[in-house]
């Protein structure tokens, strides 16, 4: 995701539980997390959380240390290919063999793992080409076959950005049909800075939930929140516009916030714990208290 969000925004910018954190049942709460990095930015959240995702598998074995539900990286097996086209790996069998061998022990009962982040995002670079959403879609369904087959006690999830479908009516039914394949779905509507695209990304969020449970009535809809803002954005308008998106996200079954403690290759100026008091208010329901 890390990937995916900083290619688009420094072109942007230059253009512009039933978790695997315990054995426990799932809690009756919504999950509310955030997307880490080091262990250290799960002891200093300035978010409250009851799950995290991390690439880091230290940092999601302290996760399911102290209780947390879990959400693991599988993107390994789905590796951006030329194009922006997201492929399963030609010796996906052997990398996921090899993987459980090594770390049994965070897939336990209920975990979620993340299997393809922001699907379809390449949908400009292929000029809205069915005969390529389909290739995707069959691997999709390729990989996900792997994985049942193997981790049965695990719940599979993709996401998807509205920057894929801008411009690309066709993709449409193919996103559906990939939601109908999984057990949780996530969408990250971030803004780059440019104000014509705003209402265009107000509208997904706004729909997202029920176009998912349209095409898989039991999926679980995860809102990933936008937590970064480049300096050189207009702060009233990014705060006009996370008011709106974090009312939306409440129509979803979970939220997850990305880049508040760090975005990685972007400037560390970026990151929402830098963020003005003003700015910082429009989170303040999810930090701790």
């Amino acid at each position: 995701m890390l990937k995916r969000i900083v290619s688009l925004l420094i072109l942007a910018v230059s253009l512009a539980a039933c978790g695997g954190g315990s054995d426990n049942p799932t809690p009756a709460k919504r999950l509310e997390g955030e997307i880490f990095g080091p262990i250290h930015h799960v002891i200093d959240a300035e978010i409250r959380s009851n799950v995290g995702y991390s690439g880091s598998l230290e940092t999601s074995r302290y996760l399911q240390k102290i209780g947390k539900a879990n959400v693991l990286d599988f993107l390994f097996m789905f590796p951006i290919l030329d194009r922006g086209a997201v492929r399963l790996v030609s010796n996906a069998e052997a990398r996921l063999d090899e993987y459980i061998a090594q770390n049994n022990d965070v897939l336990l009962p209920g975990v979620r793992l993340y299997l393809i982040d922001e699907m379809y995002l390449g949908a400009a670079l292929v000029q809205d080409d069915p005969v390529e959403y389909q290739a995707q879609l069959d691997d999709l369904k390729r990989g996900i076959a792997l994985v049942r087959q193997r981790l049965p006690q695990a719940r599979l999830g993709i996401s998807f950005s509205p920057h894929a479908t801008l411009n690309n009516p066709k993709v449409m039914p193919f996103i559906q049909s990939a939601i109908a394949l999984v057990d949780w779905v996530g969408t990250t509507s971030y803004w780059l800075g440019d104000k014509a695209t705003i209402p265009a990304l107000h509208e997904w969020s706004r729909t997202f939930p029920m176009l998912a449970k349209h095409a898989q009535p039991t999926v679980e809809t995860w809102y990933i929140a936008q937590a970064f803002r480049a300096p050189s954005w207009d702060k009233q308008v990014f705060r006009e516009y996370m008011q709106t998106e974090l009312q939306l996200s409440d129509a979803y079954d979970a939220i997850i916030f990305f880049g508040w403690q760090e975005t990685s290759e972007l400037s560390a100026l970026t990151a929402g714990r830098f963020f003005e008091p003003e700015t910082r208010t429009l989170y303040s329901r999810f930090l701790n208290r």
